[in-house]
């Protein structure tokens, strides 16, 4: 079983997108399936195994998924059904046996113990090439479950099926296409069993019930990945030179800090460089501001030019020369203009001299007259008092000479700062100036007079000092061009001297990081000097390292794959079975009342999904199965599960494992029902191994005397000193009807009628099932009487009862007449004579019993087997 599904899971890494390293791993497990499947997780068992298994052979291991055989998906069945089994040695079987399987029904009947297993066992080692149960019990080799314990050999069974047209077809064993052809108790047990497990358990059921309990331990016994406790995936010598070089990491964070901190100032001087000029070099800028040893740099050739003096500026111009030249000619004309009126008015001015002095002596001699000394109280003008008033009189001459004054003074500034012009002149033109004869300490109206007079060469000293003037102006003129240049330069040289600074940091940065690198290097080169051979160990270890990672890789890969296959395994068993298993469900139940048959079920499909049903009272209730149904039920369940999955794949054929351990004994008979008298497994071929002999028997009368005809059935006795299984064929039919035939036929007529009247018991209680069924609502019920409680029917009065009311029906009840012909010529005129009084002298025993009469044991045994057609 699990080579079969680990085969199945192969087939999906062949249609899905899967990485070689995980074929790899798949095929290695495949390869060394029977090592590794009793190996667990304990102590890492299997995950070492694998490793070990994997490292050893990695690089020879095949990255191609072979195809299983005969594994198609919608493969027409080669048989109907089996028509042979040649078993032996085979388990129980010591030698060879022969089992005639040409039948649409195989019956084997043994005692627990007796090699109805092994005879079931053969059956599956046939059709599927394994046997489920020696997985289960961990054997490595299936042949040593397999081999005969006494004779110590192994022969593997021979079966021999018929196809669609009668032809005898060797089998070949299919585990794909036979494996839902069989139902075995044990799992149907776990099955009822698991309610009692945790709910993590019970999302199991659908996998237990389908026998897939060894393939999910198989799986769950992979760890989920490989880690460093199981394969090296850094280096043993990796982690060794690793610790080693802790002692590096400043120097190698270093290293790093400063390649990102050189990319840094790369970028920083090219920025500035831009900034500096657009397309120019860091080193470009450096050579234009600094210079090389042949040129001076910009800053150099600036600040040179900065250092040379600028000339004084003379701050003369021709046009305050000639507004000074008007403001003396206008003041020298005002003021001889002044000096005449003043001239004019002379005697006013000595009455004004006269009448000042009689007031500046006021002070001395208050009191007398200055000139004759006469108090003042005694003259007959007051001479102060008169001097005053003529003072005021004559106040315009004292404003006059004021004007005088003050144009004298204004003057003589305005020739004092031609004078200082001249001087200038003299200063600045020093070589054969004509004006320096004009230099004077103090400028008078004369000197003025003497600057206009011409000299030898037709010019004027004035005319002199207005052509050296306006030279002057024109040198101060380029004096402040000069010094509106020296600001730009300045202001050019405090640029360049910025970006100067700039190139100074930079490359202050740049060395002090270059000479931390050239040290970082130093140290590094000497541990890798004093460590060359660690080093050449590690990259010899990295093929290694690389091929454990890419193991553990794939390893981790793989089971995720494999678990998730395994966890979708339920949904695709129980895929669209769902109506078809209630329908099962509620025939293995027919007994129970209406609102306790089932509507719908939700089969558990992912983990932590419950087993949901809801019954036909209310179809949109839905309950935990597992909480509520009873165990009996459950096991109901588990087979209706099987079962419908058996029709739903239309299996050929249907082998049951000993039903009457799994189920329980009021189901027995609806399931035999449902089996045997309904229509789901018409068409199939059954095969059934059972150790309850009441199954058996209650069997051979459902299906009928037609069908236990041609019924194979095998009785497997316990062994008496021979380890041989002990095989028999039913020497007489079980069916009673049957068997009540065959003792007539052989003379035997006590024991025909002592099955007749079996056979009667059997069919009254189906006669009153077939009258349940078809009667009218308003027919009457079955009525029976009991001699005590603990006692059966009374079965004549039942037989009475049946044919009284299959007569008085009014409904059109299947083959009516036949039936109530079948129960008239049984049950006679009376209780007292023939053929009733047969059925009870053939069952009783009494001594001198007369003969019994030939024709009518025949007419019994006729209208039973007639009563047994009618009836279905």
């Amino acid at each position: 079983m699990i080579r079969a599904e680990y085969l199945r899971f192969l087939q999906t890494l062949t249609v899905t997108n899967v990485a070689d390293d995980v074929r790899k791993i798949a095929n290695l497990v495949l390869n060394n399936l029977d090592t590794l499947i009793p190996l667990s997780t304990s102590q890492g068992q299997r995950i070492k195994k694998v490793i070990h298994l994997a490292q050893d052979n990695w690089p020879t291991i095949s990255t191609n998924i072979q195809p299983v055989p005969e594994q198609v998906t919608n493969q027409t069945w080669p048989i109907n059904q089996l028509k042979n089994l040649s078993v032996g040695p085979f388990r129980g079987f010591a030698k060879r046996e022969d089992f005639d399987l040409a039948s649409r029904l195989v019956l084997i009947y043994g005692p627990n113990g007796t090699g109805k297993s092994s005879f079931c066992e053969a059956l599956e080692y046939g059709l599927l090439g394994n046997v489920a149960e020696a997985e289960s019990k961990r054997f490595r080799n299936q042949q040593e479950y397999l081999t005969n314990a006494h004779t110590s050999s192994f022969k593997p069974p021979v079966l021999t099926g018929t196809d669609s047209q009668g032809n005898d077809v060797p089998i070949v064993a299919n585990e794909a296409l036979y494996r839902f052809c069989f139902v075995e108790k044990n799992r149907i047990d776990n099955f009822s069993r698991i309610a009692a497990q945790t709910p993590a358990k019970q999302s199991e059921l659908i996998s237990t019930l389908f026998g897939l309990d060894a393939f999910t331990d198989f799986v769950r016994n992979f760890t989920d990945a490989m880690d460093e406790k199981y394969i090296d995936l850094h280096g043993i010598k990796a982690n060794e030179l690793k610790q080693k070089r802790q002692a590096l990491a400043g120097s190698q964070e270093l290293l790093q800090a400063n390649s990102t901190e050189m990319k840094t100032f790369n970028e920083e001087e090219s920025a500035l460089a831009k900034q500096y000029r657009e397309g120019c070099t860091f080193p470009q800028m450096i050579s234009e501001l600094n210079g090389t040893k042949e040129t001076a740099g910009l800053i150099q050739r600036l600040d040179d030019e900065l250092q040379k003096p600028i000339a004084t500026k003379s701050n003369l111009t021709i046009i305050a020369l000639q507004t000074l030249r008007q403001s003396i000619e206008t003041n020298l004309s005002e003021f001889n203009i002044k000096q005449q009126e003043l001239i004019n008015a002379n005697q006013e001015v000595s009455f004004k001299q006269l009448y000042e002095a009689v007031t500046q002596v006021q002070k001395s001699s208050p009191e007398h007259c200055p000139a004759c000394k006469t108090p003042l109280v005694q003259v007959t003008v007051n001479p102060f008092a008169h001097a005053d008033t003529e003072l005021k009189k004559l106040q315009h001459l004292s404003e006059l000479q004021e004007t005088i004054k003050k144009l004298n003074t204004e003057t003589n500034r305005l020739l004092s700062e031609l004078s200082q012009i001249i001087n200038t002149c003299c200063a600045r033109f020093d070589k054969d100036n004509q004006l320096s004869a004009f230099q004077v300490s103090t400028a008078t109206i004369q000197w003025w007079n003497l600057l206009h007079q011409q000299l030898n060469d037709q010019l004027t000293p004035w005319n002199y000092v207005e052509i050296q003037v306006t030279q002057l102006e024109s040198i101060d003129k380029k004096i402040d061009l000069v010094i509106q240049t020296r600001a730009k330069k300045q202001t050019e040289l405090r640029r360049l001297r910025e970006f100067d600074e700039k190139i100074v940091r930079l490359k202050t940065r740049r060395e002090t990081a270059e000479k931390a690198t050239a040290k970082a290097n130093e140290v590094i080169e000497k541990f890798n000097t004093e460590n060359k051979q660690l080093i050449v160990d590690v990259e010899a270890e990295k093929t290694i390292v690389v091929q454990n990672k890419a193991i553990a890789n794939a390893y981790s890969t793989f089971v995720q794959k494999l678990n998730a296959y395994k966890d979708k395994l339920p949904a695709q068993l129980v895929a669209d079975l769902g109506e078809m298993v209630v329908m099962l469900y509620n025939a293995f139940n027919r007994n129970d009342a209406w609102h306790e048959q089932l509507a719908v079920i939700r089969l558990p499909l992912k983990e932590n999904q419950r087993l949901e049903i809801s019954f036909k009272n209310s179809p949109q209730t839905f309950f935990d199965a597992l909480h509520i149904l009873s165990e009996g039920h459950i096991r109901c369940m588990g087979l209706a599960i099987l079962t419908a999955k058996n029709i739903k794949e239309n299996c050929p054929l249907l082998i049951f494992d000993d039903p009457v351990n799994a189920i329980d004994d009021e189901h027995r008979q609806a399931i035999r029902e449902t089996l045997f008298a309904d229509e789901f497994f018409k068409r199939k071929q059954l095969i059934l191994a059972i150790h309850g002999e009441e199954f058996f028997n209650r069997t051979h009368q459902i299906i009928g005397k037609e069908a236990a005809t041609k019924t194979e059935s095998y009785l497997f006795s316990s062994r008496d000193g021979d380890y041989h299984i002990q095989v028999n064929s039913l020497k007489r039919p079980k069916n009673y009807v049957l068997a009540a035939r065959e003792l007539y036929k052989t003379g035997e007529y006590r024991d025909s009628l002592l099955s007749s009247r079996r056979a009667l018991e059997y069919l009254c209680e189906k006669a009153w099932y077939h009258y349940g069924k078809h009667s009218d609502k308003n027919d009457k019920l079955i009525s029976v009487s009991r001699r005590a409680p603990n006692l059966p029917w009374d079965l004549r009065n039942l037989a009475e009862n049946l044919k009284s009311k299959f007569d008085s029906s009014k409904a059109n009840i299947p083959n009516k007449l036949q039936i109530i012909n079948s129960f008239s010529i049984v049950l006679g005129l009376n209780a007292q004579q023939p053929p009733w009084t047969y059925l009870n002298k053939g069952t009783h025993d009494e001594t001198d019993l007369p003969e019994f009469d030939e024709q009518t044991v025949n007419q019994i045994v006729t209208s039973l087997e007639q009563l047994d057609i009618a009836l279905g």
